[in-house]
C-alpha cells in the first residue's frame, strides 16, 4: 500500500520531535531527569492542563542551565512553525512586562522562567507525548505508532494584549486572531449577524476553559475553569450564559454555507491563524480538511464588536474547535485556542492503535 501524504507528513514530524526531545533529554540527569519524564500515557496527568499560573508539572526553564534551556527550545520550536514559535516567545517575554504592570504583586508567578517541559514516555517509542506549559501557552503533543496523532488543544494567549505607544502596536502576539475575527464579524448583514451574534454579553472566559476533555455540553464556568473565573460567570445573565453555552452535537451560530464567497474566504483565513500554527506540512493538511468542510463550520460571537470591550467567539464544525475570549483587565487580555473533538490527547487513535497492535495474543 503507498504511503499517503497525511501519513507521510505526521511521519516525517514525528521523527523529527522525537530527535529534539531526546537531544533535550540527554541534557538532564538525576532529578532534573525525574521532574521532566514520565510514564506514558498517564492519561489523567496528560489531560491535567493549564493555561493560568499554578503548580505545574515537569521542570520549568529557570531550573535549567543555559545549554538544557537551549534543547528546551529546540523542542518548543520544533513543534510549531516559525510564526507560532515567535507568538510563544513573546507570550514568555510579556511575563516581565506584567509583572511591571502589576507592581510585583504576584512575582513568584510572573516569571519568563515559569514554563515547563513534561515529556511522557520515550521519544521514538511507539507512544509517547510531551507538553509545553505555563502561563498562556500550554502546547500538548501525541505520538502513536510512529505518527503525530494529535497537537491539541493548543492554547495561546496574551496579558497585556496590547502593549501600545502613542498610536503604534510594540507587542500584540494574538494581533491575527483578534482583528480577524472582528473583520469577520463587522462583514456580515443584518440577518447574518442575529445568527452568528449568540449575546450581548461575553463569556468571563473561555466557555470550556482547560477541560481535560470535550464534555457533550457546558455552560461558561462548569469545567475547568479557574477558582476567580466561577465568581464572574456568576455576575453573567441567566440567559447569556445559555445562550453561550457549548453543545457538541449542535455547532451555534451562523454557518459557512450561509456566508457570502467573501466571508467565506475571511472564515478560512481566520481558521488557518490557529491551524497554522502547526509546523507547515502537518498545518497543510489540516487546512485542505477544514476547506472540505467549510459550509458546516459555525461562527458564533458574544459581546461588543469594539477593541477593549469584552468579546468572545467560537468556530465550531466536524471535530474543529476554536474559542476565543478577551474580557478581562479592560479587554487587553487574551486567550485562544484551537481543540480537536476527536483527536484531543490522541485518545482515539491510541485506543485504536493498542486494540489492533497490542491485543492479548
Amino acid at each position: 500500500m503507498l504511503e499517503s501524504p497525511h501519513m507521510s507528513e505526521r511521519a516525517e514530524l514525528a521523527t523529527i520531535l522525537a530527535k529534539a526531545a531526546k537531544d533535550y533529554l540527554e541534557t538532564l540527569a538525576g532529578e532534573q531527569r525525574e521532574r521532566t519524564q514520565f510514564a506514558f500515557p498517564e492519561d489523567e496527568a496528560r489531560r491535567d492542563w493549564a493555561y493560568f499560573p499554578r503548580a505545574h508539572a515537569g521542570l520549568p526553564l529557570h531550573d535549567m542551565e543555559r545549554a538544557q534551556q537551549k534543547a528546551a527550545h529546540g523542542l518548543i520550536s520544533a513543534g510549531l512553525s516559525l510564526m507560532a514559535y515567535g507568538k510563544v516567545t513573546s507570550i514568555i517575554g510579556l511575563e516581565s512586562v506584567l509583572n511591571l504592570l502589576e507592581g510585583g504583586r504576584m512575582d513568584a508567578f510572573r516569571d519568563p522562567g515559569r514554563y515547563f517541559v513534561s515529556v511522557f514516555g520515550e521519544p521514538g517509542a511507539d507512544s509517547w507525548g510531551y507538553r509545553i506549559e505555563g502561563h498562556h501557552v500550554c502546547l500538548n503533543y501525541t505520538i502513536v505508532g510512529g505518527e503525530v496523532v494529535s497537537m491539541t488543544p493548543n492554547f495561546l494567549g496574551a496579558n497585556p494584549a496590547n502593549v501600545r505607544h502613542r498610536d503604534f502596536d510594540v507587542v500584540r502576539p494574538c494581533a491575527e486572531e483578534e482583528d480577524l475575527g472582528r473583520e469577520m464579524l463587522k462583514s456580515l448583514d443584518e440577518k447574518q449577524r442575529a445568527a452568528a451574534v449568540l449575546s450581548t454579553v461575553a463569556p468571563p472566559d473561555l466557555v470550556l476553559a482547560n477541560a481535560p476533555s470535550i464534555p457533550d455540553a457546558c455552560e461558561p464556568g462548569a469545567v475547568g475553569s479557574a477558582p476567580q473565573i466561577g465568581l464572574r460567570v456568576e455576575d453573567m445573565p441567566e440567559d447569556s450564559r445559555t445562550a453561550v453555552a457549548f453543545r457538541r452535537d449542535t455547532p451555534r451560530g451562523l454557518a459557512g454555507q450561509n456566508m457570502t464567497a467573501g466571508q467565506r474566504e475571511l472564515l478560512e483565513r481566520l481558521v488557518s491563524a490557529y491551524i497554522e500554527r502547526q509546523p507547515d506540512g502537518v498545518a497543510s493538511v489540516e487546512m485542505d480538511a477544514a476547506r472540505a468542510r467549510l459550509d458546516g463550520l459555525h461562527f458564533a460571537w458574544a459581546g461588543s464588536d469594539q477593541r477593549f470591550e469584552g468579546h468572545y467567539y467560537r468556530i465550531q464544525g466536524g471535530p474543529l474547535l476554536i474559542e476565543y475570549d478577551c474580557t478581562q483587565d479592560g479587554a487587553n487580555h487574551v486567550h485562544a485556542v484551537l481543540r480537536d473533538m476527536d483527536r484531543d490527547f490522541g485518545d482515539d487513535a491510541l485506543r485504536r492503535h493498542l486494540a489492533r497492535d497490542h491485543a492479548p495474543g
